[in-house]
C-alpha cells in the first residue's frame, strides 16, 4: 500500500521569509522507485536527507546544499521509504544567512558542513528523532533564526530586486539606486549566484512551470506570453532546454 505525501511550509516566523522561500517536507512508505525532479529555479536549496539518497545517480550527504543549476537534477532514495526535506532559500538567503557568496557554490551541490559547520548536523540528528512536520519545521526556524543578523546595506536592495525580477522578469531596475549598474551586476552575481541576465532566465522558467502545473486549459502561447518570453519560439526552445522536454509534456511528468 503506498502512502505517499508532502507538505510546504513557510517559516512561521514573518522575520524569516525574505530569506526562505518555503520548505517541502516529503515522505512515503512503500514506494519502491519514488523521485523526485528538481528543476532549475532562481533559488538555492539545502536538502535534508533522512534517508539514504541518491543525487544525480549518486550516494549525497544527509544535509546537502545545491547551487543554482541550468538543468534538471534527480533526488532519488535507495529504499522504499522517503523521508526527505527541501529548503528553497529566497533571493538572497542564502548568502545572508550562510555568509558565504552564492557564486562560490553555482552549479554545485556542496556538503551543508562546509557552509553551516558542525550545527546543521546537530539539527538534523534533531529533527531525525521526530516525523511530525510541524515540530521539525519548528527547529528549522529556531536554527535559522540563530543565523539572523543586522544585514549589510546592499543586502536589502538585492533581495527586492530579486523578488521584482520573480515577480516579473522583465521588470526594469530603476536608475536612480545610488549604485551603479555595473557595481550591482557584481554583487548581485556574488550573493545570488547568477547574473541579472540569467536570474531572469530562470525566473520565467520558474512561472511557466507553475502556469502549466496550475492552468489548465491555457494554451501555451499564453502561458509563454504570462511569463515573459519574447515569443512562442523562445519559450520552447529555452524550456527544453532547461527542463529535458517539450513545455507540453511536462505537466504529467512534474510531480513534487
Amino acid at each position: 500500500m503506498t502512502n505517499l505525501s508532502y507538505e510546504i511550509k513557510q517559516p512561521a516566523r514573518q522575520e524569516l521569509r525574505p530569506y526562505i522561500n518555503r520548505c517541502i517536507h516529503f515522505s512515503s512508505l512503500n514506494e519502491s522507485g519514488v523521485q523526485k525532479s528538481l528543476w532549475p529555479e532562481p533559488n538555492i536549496v539545502l536538502l535534508f536527507n533522512f534517508t539514504r539518497t541518491k543525487l544525480n545517480k549518486e550516494i549525497c550527504s544527509e544535509v546537502v546544499v545545491v547551487g543554482l543549476h541550468d538543468a534538471v537534477y534527480s533526488i532519488q532514495p535507495e529504499g522504499d521509504e522517503v523521508d526527505i526535506i527541501i529548503l528553497h532559500f529566497a533571493g538572497i538567503g542564502f548568502s545572508f544567512l550562510s555568509k558565504k557568496n552564492a557564486i562560490n557554490i553555482t552549479g554545485r551541490t556542496i556538503n551543508a558542513k562546509d557552509v553551516f559547520g558542525e550545527a546543521i548536523t546537530n539539527l538534523f540528528d534533531e529533527m531525525r528523532l521526530t516525523n511530525i512536520i510541524d515540530e521539525r519545521q519548528v527547529m528549522l526556524d529556531n536554527f535559522f533564526l540563530l543565523l539572523l543578523e543586522k544585514p549589510k546595506a546592499s543586502f536589502p536592495y538585492l533581495g527586492k530586486l530579486a523578488g521584482a525580477l520573480q515577480s516579473d522578469p522583465e521588470f526594469s531596475i530603476p536608475q536612480d539606486t545610488g549604485i551603479t549598474y555595473r557595481h550591482l551586476s557584481r554583487i548581485f552575481k556574488q550573493r545570488i549566484g547568477v547574473n541579472i541576465k540569467t536570474f531572469r532566465r530562470l525566473c520565467r522558467f520558474e512561472i511557466a512551470k507553475t502556469l502549466l502545473i496550475k492552468e489548465e486549459g491555457n494554451s501555451l502561447t499564453e502561458i509563454g506570453y504570462e511569463s515573459a518570453y519574447y515569443d512562442q519560439a523562445h519559450f520552447a526552445k529555452d524550456f527544453k532546454k532547461l527542463s529535458g522536454l517539450r513545455a507540453k509534456y511536462f505537466e504529467p511528468l512534474c510531480f513534487i
